[in-house]
């Protein structure tokens, strides 16, 4: 977790990847505990304009079939499109 939350405040979007790397960005996410580190979030501001809110962080996710379902189901906001 220590890692991840070194990489995701920098990420804005993920796009064309596997439903397992949803999953793992979705799970990261909602585990983490950054926003109580305010000399991080001070310096993430600070050095690269990124505010990380002062609490639990929203979860969004989009997936077109199938696989994507356990990103969508464990993301706060879940899309499924029906991509013809």
């Amino acid at each position: 977790q220590r890692e991840f939350d070194v990489i995701w405040p920098k990420l804005r979007v993920l796009a064309r990847c596997q439903p397992e790397d949803k999953l793992t960005l979705v799970n990261g996410l909602r585990n983490s505990k950054l926003f109580k580190d305010t000399a991080t979030c001070a310096k993430l501001d600070q050095e690269h304009g990124i505010k990380i809110f002062p609490d639990y962080q929203v979860v969004a996710v989009t997936g077109d079939g199938t696989n994507d379902a356990p990103a969508l189901r464990s993301a706060d906001v879940g899309f499924a499109m029906g991509i013809v």
